[in-house]
């Protein structure tokens, strides 16, 4: 016989008149002596199918199988799944609409055009069974000119827009937080009368078509958009200093700006001026706490013996996150101005031509950087780089992502662990040393 063992059910409590109750007894081979709340943290690890296939484990697992399910994404594979089935559309969401009545974000941007007709009924199904939904993440296509009429308040996240042009059926998405556009004319209806510009808080422009930067309707766009926390802005071609310069100027004015992104390609042959736009970013934009340069300057532009300077970064002193993508000549002092950044927390690096010397006083300028990704070193990781990385007294994450073979032994790993252990013991327990004496 199989030994007993008690646990109180979490459904189970005291009773109105003060007397406890009496604990259930389980198996000890039984799922049940678990409570519903740790088999929820559980199951959200899960996806959506298997937790349609943990719901025959057992009755627990069937009551708290769907109960987290707060966001459902709705992709072309499921939608081809369910066709070579022998269910319909609507039986099938119908039923998964049931099952996660909490469902409370629908994010449908990964549905082809080919099978697009069967977004308005499935948006319809998860409407009438989850009465917590309100949100909608999608793309902007021609047939979700209709849609937007029905559905246009839910939508808060536009993922793209394909040959969309109804922009008067946009202004119903007056909850509209995110949106990215490969051109800022698409967010304006006639020349320059506000169509989709809304009070957004995350905006990304992936101008790859584009050959100049629109600074008039940015001049626009950032006027109506002061709130707009999170702007990424890749892929331009810079023509002249003037014309990012004044890009720089009106991204200066978002003065709630938390995370940046810069993606440009340089047809200039000065590259001071990124320093020049970066100082007056970092001396008006107060809350930028991370930020992601992307820097690529043709062969006619710049002498590759010029190394880039990142000398303005002490003016964003308030950094947590920063992504360096150059892949022009490095200087070994390039990451020298990050003793400014005293927040600086997470650090990825993907600098082809660099060497183990760019990471030499890296423990020194970024005491309390917890996580360092290096992509693209060509060969570059050593026994002298895995030094340099083992100073780092707060590190606790280390990314290595390489294309090429890295030439090193288990011998050379086996050190690094144990100089890098000794690092951060040394590092606690002068900690605790200093905290000693003040407690003192």
């Amino acid at each position: 016989m199989a030994k007993q063992i008690t646990s109180m059910d979490p459904s189970i409590g005291t009773t109105d008149d003060g007397n406890k109750q009496k604990p259930k007894i389980y198996a000890k081979d039984s799922m049940d002596r678990y409570g519903d709340d740790l088999c929820e943290v559980v199951l959200t690890y899960l996806s959506l199918e298997d937790r349609l296939r943990c719901e025959c484990v057992s009755t627990q697992f069937r009551r708290t199988a769907f109960k987290s399910v707060v966001d459902i994404e709705i992709t072309d594979w499921l939608i081809k799944q369910i066709q070579v089935s022998k269910q319909t559309i609507r039986q099938t969401m119908t039923a998964i609409a049931i099952k996660c009545p909490n469902v409370e974000t629908i994010d449908c941007r990964e549905i082809d055009f080919r099978r697009e007709q069967h977004i308005p009924e499935v948006l319809a199904i998860f409407r009438d069974n989850c009465h917590h939904l309100r949100n909608i993440y999608c793309y902007l296509t021609p047939r979700w000119g209709q849609l937007l009429a029905e559905f246009g308040p839910l939508v808060t996240r536009i993922g793209n827009i394909i040959s969309f042009r109804d922009y008067a059926a946009v202004t119903v998405c007056h909850r509209l937080s995110q949106l990215r556009v490969n051109s800022l004319r698409e967010v304006f209806a006639n020349n320059f009368d506000i169509g989709l510009v809304k009070p957004v808080l995350k905006l990304e422009l992936d101008m790859h078509y584009n050959r100049t930067i629109d600074n008039d309707r940015l001049s626009a766009f950032v006027a109506h958009n002061q709130c707009l926390q999170s702007l990424a802005v890749r892929v331009c071609w810079v023509n002249g200093a003037e014309e990012l310069t004044e890009m720089c100027g009106q991204v200066s004015r978002l003065a709630q700006l938390r995370r940046l992104t810069l993606g440009l390609l340089f047809g200039i042959p000065d590259s001071s001026v990124v320093n020049q736009c970066l100082r007056t970013i970092g001396v008006n934009c107060k809350q930028l706490h991370h930020l992601s340069l992307w820097l690529r300057f043709s062969s006619k532009a710049i002498d590759s013996s010029l190394p880039i300077s990142l000398d303005s970064l002490r003016f964003c002193s308030q950094l947590k996150r920063l992504d360096l993508d150059l892949n022009e000549a490095i200087d070994d002092r390039l990451l020298d101005p990050l003793r400014h950044c005293e927040r600086l927390t997470h650090l990825e690096l993907d600098l082809p031509t660099m060497t183990a010397n760019v990471l030499k006083d890296l423990h020194i300028n970024c005491p309390r950087l917890k996580c360092l990704r290096i992509r693209n070193l060509n060969n570059i990781i050593d026994t002298e780089c895995l030094n340099r990385i083992a100073c780092l007294p707060a590190l606790k994450t280390l990314v290595i992502v390489s294309n090429h073979n890295i030439h090193l032994l288990d011998k050379d790993f086996s050190d690094f662990l144990l100089l890098f252990s000794a690092n951060c013991c040394l590092s606690l327990h002068r900690y605790c040393n200093v905290n000693n004496k003040a407690d003192k």
